[in-house]
């Protein structure tokens, strides 16, 4: 009789680490090594960038993230910072949206501008500073009308009075508009 139940107990234990060890991780791997969400196309409300190598992720909030569509014109908007200071991305194109285009910046039909209370010392002001980017480019990842989805990647090269260029870099939003 102990004969057999340890033979049960051996039998279950195996039985049960075996289980365990296919249990399949459903975490999806990052697609990235900064710490910014993954790019998706769910309509998770994402909007994350790196700013001069540093992780900036936007709080899903009414007042920090939104877009929209109207007519022709896609426009995308995300504000991180805390009490003290802000920092605001947008994104605007013009024209025919098509998913899988690049769009190059060029200041008239494709631009990115930053918006931030602070100097690029860090230092804060008590005016906004609003700069456009000069190069970069906005990838369309989706562009779902039915479901109103919003999908994307970003990069870009912003000029900075008195300091150097600022770089945004690894930019990405999937966001549901209203």
């Amino acid at each position: 009789m102990k004969q057999t139940l340890t033979n049960f107990f051996i039998a279950t234990s195996i039985f049960m680490l075996s289980c365990t060890s296919c249990k399949k991780d459903t975490t999806p791997e990052a697609d990235n090594p900064y710490g910014l969400p993954n790019a998706t196309q769910t309509g998770a409300n994402i909007f994350a960038y790196l700013i001069d190598g540093k992780s900036q992720i936007v709080k899903n909030s009414i007042y920090t993230l939104g877009a929209s569509i109207i007519k022709d014109t896609l426009a995308i908007s995300g504000e991180s910072g805390d009490t003290n200071y802000f920092e605001n991305i947008g994104l605007v194109i013009v024209g025919n949206l098509t998913v899988g285009s690049s769009y190059q910046i060029n200041q008239s039909s494709t631009f990115i501008q930053m918006s931030t209370n602070k100097n690029c010392k860090g230092f804060l002001g008590s005016n906004i500073i609003k700069t456009f980017a000069v190069q970069g480019t906005i990838l369309l990842s989706k562009v779902d009308l039915n479901n109103k989805v919003i999908s994307g990647t970003f990069n870009c090269n912003i000029p900075s009075s008195g300091c150097d260029t600022i770089r945004i870099t690894n930019g990405r939003f999937d966001i549901k508009y209203n």
